[in-house]
């Protein structure tokens, strides 16, 4: 991937994920400074421009949070610098607070902002789709289609970006950035630019109409090179029955609908749109005077299809607009070809059946959940927490306690068998619902449970809230010492920067130290028994506490373990002594435990055990005993 990054040879065809075809646009851009937050799908972004950013002569980092990068890279775009900031889409909510006053005051330099939306929230909590962010800050926004659209957007959208003194988005989508293909490369900028901040202009949204008209000034610049955006093409040859409007990916499920009905070329014309906002009016406009019937094909929200009637009705047409507002796409979950070959089927009255899937009826596909790595020191920091809250509630600690979950790898938590958590919601709300269910005179004990990375992130507001409110909240820090969810990006807890980097370690105890948190400890995530007491005393402690449980990553883990030359041997189970109690596998949940029905005993899967031990420590009948791995380190 370095190698094909770095590339000087305009012309020259490589294959790139969809998120490093972005970065390659950012080299190509001359983009000097990005910033971002993992999340997925976005992560490879900068994941691929830290990699290269040193040899490249540009600044990467790896944000505390959204709103940090964003105003990373404009203030960077402000000195006359090029500049991108990368999220996935819940990650433009945390940056919206600066985006809705850096539309007002403007850029300098190119300044592009890569959404990555997730229809189907495949890992996300919800589906939200950011063109309406776009349409809400009122910047333009591309919609690329393919990793080739994809690099070139961003070249694209720091042109725009100059020449209209706004930020510009680019929204991809899941099946975007983690799809493969051929990518022409263009030409790599021979020359950085200097920062040359105007000190003559204050860069503010104050008096705020004034700098509001400026917007739509600024907005009404381009709206000459929006139609002329490459990602926008109109394919028709006159006389088609039924008009398709594609946005994005979606272009690509409508030419596939079109190959699976085995449609001729002129029964269908296709405007295919690259720029969702603002509309390319003439073009669409054109388009939609040439057709009675109109097909909208989109992912996410109607977002195309609303737009379009309000432009039919200031247009005075009546054409018939179908897509998800008729029923013609669904409304919820992420489209693909079927779907759409469904919805135009509907729409030109074609009989078509959806191919049945057939699947041999002697093969019984293993029933699999949602669950943790083995050896995950989130499992043991679950158990604790609930034997920490049985033995000191004396009852059921679903029904004893209130958890507050967050976003992270634990948020697998939320699901059975765990069920963990009774709310969970957005980055750093464990900590903030357990603020207010603490305020409400709930006589439980309140426990938010997040990871060091996301403490970082939005955690460390509402801790401070819990210390100056005097909530009587119990903050359990999973710390392992990485972003393990979005593949291992470092954070201010790791010691080193997106660029390899060595950088100081700020640990979350010190943290909540300096904000005055009465109680803080630290405890070995793998050492049980002391989790659960410590727990135990928190919840006996009046006022705020905050219990940092750390451990490396088990993942992470296993690689160095294997590193140091430790074997991991899985311990073993005394079969005598077992008396299938399954209390290790219903209570720990660890994959490695399973379950030998012809014997009627647990039992440890070799390959997944990484040597934690925690079973050990569990087992009710002392039957687990021995092993060597990660608990090792």
């Amino acid at each position: 991937m370095l190698r094909e990054l770095l590339l000087d040879a305009p012309g020259k065809k490589v294959l790139l994920l969809g998120n490093e075809a972005f970065a390659r646009g950012a080299l190509e851009a001359n983009v000097q400074v990005a910033a971002a937050y993992p999340g997925t799908p976005s992560s490879e972004i900068m994941e691929a421009l830290a990699a290269v950013a040193e040899e490249a002569g540009i600044y990467a980092e790896w944000s505390i949070n959204e709103k940090v990068a964003f105003e990373v890279a404009y203030a960077a775009a402000v000195a006359g610098l090029r500049s991108l900031c990368s999220m996935k889409h819940v990650g433009v909510n945390v940056a919206s607070d600066a985006l809705m006053v850096a539309n007002y005051a403007g850029v300098e330099g190119g300044m592009v902002i890569i959404s990555a939306d997730d229809p189907a929230g495949h890992s996300s909590q919800n589906e939200q789709d950011n063109r309406m962010f776009a349409k809400f800050a009122e910047i333009p926004c591309l919609e690329p289609a393919t990793p080739q659209e994809a690099k070139d957007s961003v070249v694209i959208a720091c042109e725009l970006s100059e020449k209209c003194k706004l930020p510009v988005m680019v929204r991809s989508l899941t099946r975007l950035s983690h799809v493969r293909g051929d990518v022409e490369l263009g030409p790599l900028p021979k020359e950085k630019k200097r920062p040359n901040l105007r000190r003559d202009i204050t860069y503010t949204g104050f008096p705020a109409p004034d700098h509001h008209k400026l917007l739509h000034d600024r907005l009404m610049n381009i709206e000459e090179d929006l139609e002329r955006v490459p990602f926008n093409k109109v394919e028709a040859k006159g006389g088609e029955k039924v008009g398709i409007v594609a946005c994005g990916v979606g272009y690509n499920y409508a030419k596939e609908a079109i190959k699976l009905l085995k449609l001729r070329e002129d029964d269908v014309a296709i405007l295919k749109l690259g720029v969702p906002y603002p509309l390319p009016k003439k073009l669409v406009s054109s388009f939609l005077r040439s057709y009675d019937r109109i097909y909208v094909v989109e992912d996410g929200f109607p977002f195309m299809e609303e737009q379009l009637k309000i432009l039919c009705y200031d247009l005075q047409i009546r054409p018939t607009i179908l897509g998800k507002l008729t029923g013609h796409l669904p409304m919820e979950g992420e489209i693909d070809p079927e779907k759409v070959v469904v919805g135009l089927a509907r729409v030109l009255g074609i009989d078509y059946k959806v191919p049945e899937i057939k699947v041999r009826g002697d093969i019984e596909l293993p029933r699999r959940t949602l669950s943790m790595c083995a050896g995950c020191a989130h499992l043991a920091t679950f158990y604790a927490i609930k034997q920490a809250v049985r033995r000191e509630m004396k009852g059921d600690p679903r029904k004893t306690s209130i958890v507050c979950g967050d976003i992270g790898c634990y948020g697998l938590g939320l699901f059975h068998p765990y069920n963990m958590f009774n709310t969970h919601i957005c980055m750093g709300a464990s900590i903030g619902c357990a603020n207010g269910f603490a305020q409400t005179g709930i006589n439980q004990p309140v426990i938010a449970y997040l990871g060091e990375s996301t403490f970082f992130h939005a955690g460390m507001p509402p801790l401070l809230n819990a210390v100056y409110n005097g909530a009587n909240v119990k903050v359990v820090v999973q710390d392992n010492i990485t972003t393990a969810m979005t593949g291992h990006q470092p954070n201010p807890a790791v010691g080193y920067t997106a660029m390899g980097k060595p950088a100081p370690i700020v640990l979350v105890e010190d943290v909540a130290k300096a904000f005055k948190v009465p109680f803080v400890r630290v405890v070995d995530a793998y050492k049980v028994d002391e989790l659960i007491e410590t727990i135990r005393e928190a919840i006996r402690t009046p006022g705020p506490a905050m219990i940092v449980a750390r451990r490396l990553c088990a993942e992470l883990a296993r690689r160095q373990a294997r590193r140091k030359g430790i074997q991991i041997v899985p311990p073993t189970i005394d079969k005598m002594k077992c008396n299938g109690c399954k209390y290790c596998i219903t209570q720990l949940l660890c994959p490695a435990l399973i379950w030998r029905e012809e014997e009627r005993k647990a039992d440890i899967d070799p390959l997944l055990c990484v040597g934690c031990r925690v079973c050990n420590q569990i087992c009710p009948q002392k039957a687990i005993t021995g092993g060597n791995g990660v608990a090792d380190l």
